[in-house]
């Protein structure tokens, strides 16, 4: 009987920590939803600007915001926005062009939290 509890446990300690460890795959992600091909997680440009200390210059919840909806994000107006647009000289441009896939919320903030990891 103790060695059943015993076992038990452990299976619930190794379900436990699978779980929580493919919730938070920011690093998978990055290479899946493509961030990688036009960002690098340095100064250094690539199609996109490289994102070196992204994570410190803007919010979470607009960053958040800004990979589950760029365009509405791109429209919104808001001061976290009109300073991104500055800091890269496109105040004018019509649109983003960034171009990203659809990602869910948790998808984002896995993301985010693989960037922040990586010193972005």
């Amino acid at each position: 009987m103790k060695r059943a509890l015993v076992i038990m446990m452990a299976l619930a300690f190794v379900v436990g920590f699978t779980s929580k460890a493919s919730a938070g795959d920011g690093e998978g992600l990055w290479g899946s939803k493509k961030c990688k091909n036009c960002h690098n997680l340095s100064d250094k440009k690539k199609v996109g600007p490289g994102l070196a200390g992204v994570t410190s210059k803007r919010s979470e919840e607009w960053l958040v915001k800004w990979l589950t909806d760029t365009k509405g994000t791109w429209d919104d107006g808001s001061a976290d926005t009109m300073k991104m647009k500055a800091d890269h000289g496109i105040e004018k441009q019509k649109k983003p062009k960034m171009k990203a896939p659809k990602m869910s919320e948790q998808d984002a903030k896995d993301i985010i939290a693989y960037m922040k990891a990586s010193g972005a």
